[in-house]
Formats: structure tokens, C-alpha cells, sequence
């Protein structure tokens, strides 16, 4: 069992300090902001597919905003949370796919990849296999949202450092290290979970995340045709700054 099929059944517990609400809101300024066209969803909706969506948090409240939304992980667990969570009424296509060998029915209007999920994509091969199927998947005219930890955050708040979070269904404990010359940040993660109380099962598990620049960002932008059209700090409408840890990248394929 792999970290994130693991980590499905208490994954509310882990990200509790997230607000999708909040995540959700923000997507929606951006893309209103750059985007004009109706979109090729149902009844003229723009059609949004979340990369990395996981137990669908964020995803939902997209779907709520009026969005025709598709949910992308490589997580079987994870996507039952997400298709439990979303109930029968609401209209999300869930599918389980490598997001970086995407294989869609058609194109879609906005794709989003939201909490570091980019930064989990450690192989630069499978960065470049992402940015490039957007010239297949994306419409012209349309943008590719997503955030990525920034420098301060690898070097500084992750660096070497420990953290811990104590449910009383679930635990995660975790160690940091971060390889300036390589800008890799191995995490060795020990999990304990319980369904019933008594009994509790542990996860081992190393998970890995790279560091991409800002300059290797535009550079796999520009090689593929891709504008950037905004850059945010944290989950603010500012351009970033140097105490921010997360940035916010809004790229358009132009028409």
C-alpha cells in the first residue's frame, strides 16, 4: 500500500488546517481574471480538470462554483474518498491516471494542480511530459493553475526540520531532508491509523519533492507555448514575495 492510498481514509484529519473554501475561491479569481470564453462543458460551463486532485477537497467545491469538473489521481483510495465525498448528485467524472500521462477524452478549458502536487512530480522528464500533453488536452485560450512550495519553504521550514500531527484515529510523524545541490526534499514518513479504536495499522513510506524555479517554470512554459499570464503570493492577489512559501502560477495557452 502506498503512502496516499494509506493516508485516503484520514486524509481530513492530515489537512485540516486547509480551507478548500478558501482554495476554491482562489482559483475562481484567477480564472474569471484570465479567462473570457464560454467554455466547452456542459450548457456553455467551463470544463476544469484537477491534476492531483486526491480525496476531491478542493475539487467539490470547484464542481459547486460552476464548473463541468474532472478529478485526475493516481491514488484508487484516494478517488473513493473523493467520489464518496461528492455524492451521486454531483456530476464529477473521477479518473485514475498518472497526471503526468494524461489520456483524456477531449480537451478541457482550465487544468488546476493544487497543494505542491507539482513539487511530488520529482522527475523533470515527467514535468516536461506534463507541459507538453497540454498542447493535446488544453484549449487554446485556456490556462493551467497551479501552485508550487517555494524556495523558502524547501530551505527553510522543511530543511532539516521534524514535524508531527497526533489525531486520535491517526498519526503522522516526519523528517526532512533537503538537498540544496540536487533541490530534492526526501520526507521519511511513519503513519499509525485505527478504524476502530484499538487496533492500528502503520505506513513507512519516503515521499519525494523537487524544487522548481521560477526560471525553469518559464522556461518549460516558453518551450511549449505557454504565456504566463499571472503569478501570486501564497493565497493572496499580490504578486510574491520573499516570506512567501507557496506561489501561485497562472499559465495560457494563447489562442
Amino acid at each position: 500500500m502506498s503512502a496516499y492510498d494509506f493516508l485516503a481514509g484520514y486524509y481530513d484529519c492530515f489537512q485540516q488546517d486547509l480551507n478548500p473554501k478558501q482554495w476554491a475561491d482562489f482559483v475562481d479569481f484567477i480564472a474569471k481574471r484570465y479567462i473570457k470564453a464560454p467554455g466547452d462543458g456542459e450548457n456553455g460551463k467551463l470544463l476544469l480538470c484537477d491534476l492531483g486532485c486526491g480525496t476531491g477537497l478542493v475539487t467539490c467545491e470547484l464542481s459547486k462554483r460552476g464548473y463541468d469538473t474532472i478529478g485526475v489521481d493516481n491514488s484508487p483510495a484516494m478517488l473513493d474518498q473523493a467520489r464518496s465525498r461528492a455524492g451521486k448528485d454531483t456530476k464529477i467524472l473521477w479518473l485514475c491516471q498518472d497526471m503526468t500521462k494524461l489520456d483524456l477524452f477531449g480537451s478541457a478549458d482550465i487544468f488546476v494542480s493544487l497543494l505542491d502536487t507539482v513539487n511530488h512530480i520529482s522527475d523533470p522528464k515527467a514535468l516536461d511530459r506534463l507541459f507538453k500533453s497540454f498542447g493535446n488536452f488544453l484549449n487554446p485560450g485556456g490556462l493551467f493553475i497551479f501552485d508550487v512550495a517555494s524556495g523558502k519553504h524547501f530551505k527553510e521550514t522543511l530543511a532539516g526540520n521534524f514535524f508531527y500531527s497526533i489525531d486520535d484515529d491517526f498519526a503522522v510523524l516526519w523528517e526532512n531532508d533537503y538537498d540544496e545541490a540536487s533541490c530534492i526534499n526526501t520526507a521519511s514518513l511513519t503513519m499509525f491509523g485505527t478504524e476502530d479504536g484499538e487496533t492500528y495499522s502503520r505506513c513507512d513510506e519516503e515521499i519525494v519533492e523537487r524544487y522548481y524555479t521560477d526560471e525553469k517554470i518559464r522556461s518549460l512554459a516558453e518551450k511549449y507555448g505557454l504565456e504566463v499570464a499571472g503569478i501570486f503570493g501564497e493565497l493572496k492577489k499580490r504578486k510574491p514575495n520573499e516570506k512567501d512559501e507557496r506561489i501561485f502560477y497562472c499559465l495560457r495557452r494563447p489562442l
